[in-house]
């Protein structure tokens, strides 16, 4: 089954409603929503992904100390 992504629907000035807010959440949340269930497991496996990414030895945090090294002896050469 492919997610579909869950967006509110604004007013012509951008605004979303409480109503169509409350229907989001509501379609989300619902325990009984094949849907629901689903986003709620995608969002686990990426929040998983990201604090892995984040951590000291995953690829976020060693893609940036590689560039601080890179920039560092840049400007020290």
């Amino acid at each position: 089954m492919a997610l579909q992504v869950v967006r509110p629907q604004g007013e012509e000035d951008g605004v979303v409603n409480r109503e169509e807010i409350a229907k989001v959440v509501k379609r989300i949340m619902d325990h009984g929503n094949e849907e629901g269930l689903e986003m709620r497991k995608r969002t686990q496996e990426l929040s998983y992904a990201a604090a892995a990414a984040l951590s000291e030895n995953g690829s976020s945090t060693k893609a940036l100390s590689s560039l601080a090294h890179e920039l560092l002896n840049k400007n020290l050469t």
